[in-house]
C-alpha cells in the first residue's frame, strides 16, 4: 500500500480548510446577525442554544493511519497498516458569554483508544520484499487530548452547527509487531506528543442531546520501539530504537448528552 497522505500536503490542506471554514462560518453568522431586530443577538443564547453549556459525549470511528517508516537513522522498518478502529468519550464545556463573530469557543478533554492492524512489512536490512508478518500483528494507542472548538451556532439551520478546533495530548502506543521467520519484532511501548486538528457538524436532536461527525488529522511525535529477537534487543550502528511519527485520519461519529 503506496503512501495514502504525503505529510506536508495534509498539513496545508487541513489548515487552509480550517481557515477558510473559520472566515465562511464569521461571514455568514455576522450577515444573519445583521438581518436581526436591534434587540436581538447572537449573544441571546436562549434564542440559537437550546442545551446546557456541559456535555459529555461518547464516539466510534475509523483509525486510518498513513504508511509509518521506522527507522534508527540505518535501516527502516516500512509499516503499512489496515484501516482500524477509534472509540473514546469526552466532557466539555461550551462558553457562551466569550463568542467572537457568532463563533461559540467549547473545551474538551477526550479519551480514547484505537487499533490497527498491520497489513505489509518490509525491513530494509533483508533487501526487497515484504516479510512474513503475524496474522495478529497491530499497533494501539491510549490517547487523552484538549481540544478548543469553535462552533458556529445558527450558521446553517435546521438544527447543525458546524465546528473546528484541535488540540493537544499525548498517547501511550503500543507495538506488537512480529515478522519473518526468526520472529524479529518491535514489541515495545512509547508515550509521546500528540496534536490534531479537527473540523465536522453537530446536530441537535432535541435540548438534552445532539449528534455530531467529524474529520481529524492527527499526529503522534517520534514514537518508537526497539527491535529485538524474541525478548533481547537487536543494536545496530545506531542503535535498536526504530521511531517515526504516526500520522493518522480519524472519521468520528457520536452521540452528546447535554447536562
Amino acid at each position: 500500500m503506496t503512501k495514502i497522505f504525503n505529510n506536508i500536503t495534509v498539513k496545508t490542506l487541513f489548515s487552509v480548510i480550517g481557515i477558510y471554514s473559520v472566515v465562511m462560518i464569521s461571514n455568514i453568522t455576522e450577515s444573519r446577525a445583521s438581518d436581526l431586530p436591534e434587540d436581538y443577538s447572537l449573544k441571546d443564547n436562549s434564542a440559537i442554544n437550546h442545551s446546557s453549556n456541559w456535555y459529555i459525549s461518547l464516539f466510534g470511528g475509523i483509525n486510518i493511519v498513513d504508511d509509518v517508516d521506522f527507522s534508527n537513522g540505518q535501516r527502516t522498518v516500512a509499516t503499512d497498516f489496515d484501516e482500524g478502529i477509534r472509540l473514546g468519550a469526552a466532557v466539555g464545556r461550551k462558553w457562551n458569554n466569550y463568542q467572537f463573530r457568532g463563533l461559540v469557543p467549547r473545551t474538551e478533554l477526550e479519551v480514547s483508544y484505537s487499533e490497527n492492524d498491520v497489513d505489509t512489512l518490509d525491513f530494509s536490512g533483508n533487501g526487497a520484499g515484504n516479510e512474513i508478518v503475524l496474522n495478529d500483528s497491530k499497533i494501539s494507542s491510549f490517547n487523552v487530548l484538549a481540544s478548543l472548538y469553535l462552533d458556529a451556532p445558527g450558521a446553517l439551520g435546521n438544527g447543525l452547527t458546524p465546528y473546528f478546533g484541535g488540540g493537544i495530548g499525548f498517547s501511550y502506543i503500543n507495538h506488537d509487531i512480529v515478522y519473518g521467520a526468526n520472529s524479529l519484532n518491535l514489541e515495545d511501548d512509547d508515550t509521546v506528543f500528540t496534536w490534531h486538528i479537527t473540523g465536522g457538524v453537530n446536530y441537535e436532536i432535541n435540548e438534552k442531546m445532539s449528534a455530531f461527525l467529524d474529520v481529524g488529522y492527527h499526529q503522534a511525535i517520534d514514537a518508537g520501539s526497539e527491535r529485538r529477537l524474541g525478548i533481547a534487543s537487536i543494536p545496530g550502528a545506531n542503535g535498536s530504537n526504530f521511531e517515526d511519527d504516526i500520522e493518522t485520519i480519524v472519521i468520528r461519529s457520536g452521540i452528546k448528552f447535554n447536562f
